[in-house]
């Protein structure tokens, strides 16, 4: 039954015909999706493709996030393995690419056989055979017309190349101009702390020895004054002179009275004699 279905429908040549197809469009859809993540991936700085710029944000925050990115060709190999040309992934299309090829020998050997099955060895038998034949080598040729996996591979280490040299790179060069920047803002922040610090002594140190200098000269003014049945202080120089004064005083009355009694002496001599 299986067999009259085959070779009264020739559904098998349709599918071989479909596989075929899917098999070219495969390999072109592969083609133009790898060659444009090449072109990005060698010019990474400017490129705007949509996996480059997924690349370097994502490159970006993990340095942000752990400073370095220890294992940079497996963060690039998950990217591309992810990436999603043109509605499939590179990876489903170059499956799709290679299995075709198998796809096809197996449709043309179960057709010759389904007619080797229904009329023998017929002319439609060889035709199945030669026809998988030649789509097999098609597709084995059109896939080897483009070295893919030499494109990948180029394309992986482009990416990594500019991942560790100039985004890593810049990224530690950022890191340290913002150390530097934050030390120098720290070392201000100190230096005007000092500042206020020595400022706000030598202000408590200037009225402390202010207010010593009020206490010394009140004490001063305390021992030098003295008081009076209630009057006024009177300064220890006056007082000085007053002493000198009144023992000048004194001094000159005791003289007065010592030539008044040589003064008297002598008359009574004078008067003795006579």
């Amino acid at each position: 039954m299986f067999y009259d279905v085959v070779t009264s429908t020739d559904i098998l040549f349709h599918l071989m015909v479909a596989v075929g197809v899917i098999g070219i469009i495969a390999k072109m859809m592969n083609l133009f999706t790898i060659r444009r993540m090449l072109g990005a991936a060698a010019n990474m700085s400017k490129s705007t493709h949509r996996l480059i710029k997924l690349v370097r944000s994502k490159y970006e925050q993990a340095c942000m996030l752990r400073d370095s990115v220890e294992n940079t060709e497996a963060f690039v190999e998950k990217y591309i393995y992810e990436y999603r040309g043109n509605f499939l992934k590179v990876h489903t299309w170059r499956q799709l690419e290679k299995q075709s090829i198998w796809a096809a020998g197996v449709l043309a050997v179960v057709g010759a056989i389904s007619w080797y099955q229904t009329a023998g060895v017929c002319e439609k038998m060889y035709q199945y055979v030669m026809l998988g034949a030649a789509e097999m080598i098609l597709l084995f040729v059109v896939g080897q017309l483009s070295d893919e996996d030499y494109k990948l591979n180029a394309v992986k280490n482009y990416m990594i190349e500019y991942l560790e040299n100039v985004c890593a790179g810049r990224y530690r060069r950022q890191q340290s101009e913002r150390e530097q920047t934050e030390m120098l803002r720290a070392q201000k922040e100190s230096a005007a702390d000092r500042a206020k610090m020595n400022e706000a002594i030598s202000e408590e140190t200037y009225t402390e020895n202010i207010k010593g200098e009020q206490g010394a000269n009140s004490s001063t003014e305390e021992n030098l004054s003295i008081h009076i049945e209630g009057k006024p202080r009177v300064p220890l120089k006056e007082e000085a002179g007053q002493l000198l004064r009144k023992s000048s005083e004194k001094q000159k009355e005791a003289d007065a009275e010592a030539n008044l009694k040589e003064e008297t002496i002598r008359q009574i001599l004078e008067e003795f004699l006579a």
